[in-house]
């Protein structure tokens, strides 16, 4: 018997399908668990960082059976990597489901910036045109740079090819994705820098990324370039990015998340006048738990079948 712990709400179609599909799983909705159940559970459908005192318990229990952690996210640096490793916990992310959302919000950044409606916004609640064409621009012949080649940079790039903009990707590997034109490793980008008017950055949270963008980062960015965060929040060194807009190094920044969250209130970042900010949004999806369970559905019979996994499983060393 095979015990699965639902921490993402399931639909009533998809508990039939695992029902009828598996009679031998027991499903337990995670507000129903009771404290002598916990031991048993083999699979966490829909973990997310609101349960670790639960997760906690079933790691520092030598009876546990848990076997698979499928994660709600796409990054997993909030797991005790170390810890499910060494019980030789397998873990899975939702890697993928969130592409297409992200990389619609990056190109709402992108357009509220180049055709100036922010001006417009600001122009309208004085009654007023007050437009100026030369704010205008077109995205096409500018040059992105992606920081992350996975599902979710590949789907930017994507986007951007339509646009006709020439699109660098930054990856560890230096190796061929995808809809990018060009890619570089991530010692190798720095001869780029000075022709790209977009930076993003969709990298997962790793000790090798955190604080990549950095004092030293921003010195080397042309002036005109606007930096696009929809990866890790400390990916990104707060202070430096502070500084950067401040004196002129890049011209404007679109963040969707942040070193710590929600952002204070007494962060400047709030009062720049040329920082556009949403509160983690970015992946949202409208049909999520399809979307969802349409990663988990696969692995779930590999699982059943032999105890492995096809798809999303994180390599422990690299942290993604």
């Amino acid at each position: 018997m095979t015990t699965m712990l639902t921490m993402e709400s399931l639909k009533p179609e998809q508990s039939t399908f695992l029902k009828q599909t598996y009679p031998e799983l027991t499903i337990i909705p995670v507000e129903a668990l009771v404290a002598d159940q916990l031991r048993q559970i083999n699979i966490i459908y829909g973990y997310k960082n609101t349960y670790a005192k639960l997760l906690t318990q079933l790691l520092n229990d030598p009876q546990s059976k848990l076997k698979w952690l499928q994660t709600i996210s796409a990054g997993v640096d909030y797991l005790p990597l170390a810890q499910l490793a060494k019980k030789h916990i397998l873990v899975s992310s939702a890697s993928g489901i969130h592409a297409q959302a992200i990389s619609q919000n990056v190109f709402g950044y992108l357009l509220y910036w180049a055709r100036a409606l922010d001006k417009a916004i600001a122009a309208k609640t004085q009654h007023r045109y007050g437009l100026d064409p030369q704010k205008i621009v077109n995205l096409d012949g500018k040059t992105m740079m992606i920081f992350g080649t996975g599902h979710i940079g590949q789907q930017i790039a994507k986007v951007a090819q339509v646009f006709n903009m020439h699109v660098i990707g930054v990856n560890r590997s230096g190796r061929a994705q995808p809809y990018f034109d060009q890619i570089v490793d991530d010692q190798g980008y720095a001869a780029s820098l000075a022709d790209v008017a977009y930076i993003v950055n969709v990298m997962p949270l790793t000790t090798a990324t955190h604080h990549f963008f950095n004092a030293q980062f921003f010195e080397q960015v042309n002036h005109q370039a606007t930096f696009i965060n929809v990866g890790r929040g400390p990916s990104v060194d707060e202070t430096a990015l502070i500084n950067a807009l401040s004196h002129g190094q890049i011209k404007a920044a679109a963040l969707d998340v942040f070193e710590m969250e929600p952002l204070p209130q007494t962060s400047p970042l709030w009062q720049m006048n040329n920082v556009l900010i949403t509160p983690h949004t970015s992946g949202l999806l409208e049909h999520f738990r399809i979307a969802f369970f349409n990663v988990f559905k696969p692995n779930l019979a590999q699982f059943m079948k032999d105890g492995t996994l096809i798809r999303n499983q994180i390599d422990y060393h690299a942290g993604y």
